[in-house]
């Protein structure tokens, strides 16, 4: 018995000097280990972050230019469709001299495809209303025409005629009558 004592002590001897130990990690990293990844992960962070930043600003830039593109749109819009086609008394002929700015707003037109526009007809304050108004809606569709030949598509285009409801010059000689005979263009707001 004593010898199956000495056998087991030595077995729990030898079975304990085999126990697992506590193993030294070997994932774990060094500590300047550990410092370079964090600096490289910081680095790392900072160019995404820089690269965010640079994205932002050429979004804001492009945003910018943009909006300074639609600015002077809109005021090319404005300078070109606030332009007035004279007419002769008592006709509707568009006038040798205004054809070049017709021109000009037909290139602007078919260049700026999303744009609308009116064409308010106008007289002076001699005849009928009812005569005026056929008048005014003439001298509307001849610039509408006109316009159309340019190759703008008429469907862009709307006529309407004021006759003598609305002059630009109130006064009664000549030159207000010449002022108000005329072909009014106008941006069309509504879509």
């Amino acid at each position: 018995m004593k010898y199956l004592a000495i056998v087991v002590a030595a077995l729990l001897l030898i079975s304990y000097g085999c126990a697992s130990k506590p193993v030294a990690e070997t994932s774990k990293l060094s500590a300047a280990d550990e410092a370079r990844l964090a600096q490289e992960d910081a680095q790392k962070r900072k160019e995404r972050e820089a690269r965010l930043v640079e994205e932002d600003l050429a979004r804001a830039r492009q945003e910018k230019e943009k909006q300074e593109q639609e600015r002077l749109l809109q005021e090319k819009m404005r300078a070109a469709a606030l332009s007035d086609i004279n007419f002769d008394y008592d006709s509707y002929a568009i006038r040798p001299e205004y054809m070049p700015k017709l021109k000009e707003m037909g290139d602007w037109l078919k260049a700026n495809k999303e744009a609308r526009v009116v064409v308010e007809g106008h007289c002076d304050e001699r005849g009928t209303i009812e005569y005026n108004l056929a008048l005014g809606h003439k001298r509307a569709e001849a610039v509408k025409n006109y316009l159309a030949k340019l190759g703008v598509d008429e469907k862009r285009i709307k006529v309407i005629s004021y006759g003598k409801e609305m002059p630009v010059d109130q006064g009664h000689t000549e030159d207000a009558w010449a002022r108000n005979r005329r072909a009014h263009l106008a941006i069309d707001q509504k879509r």
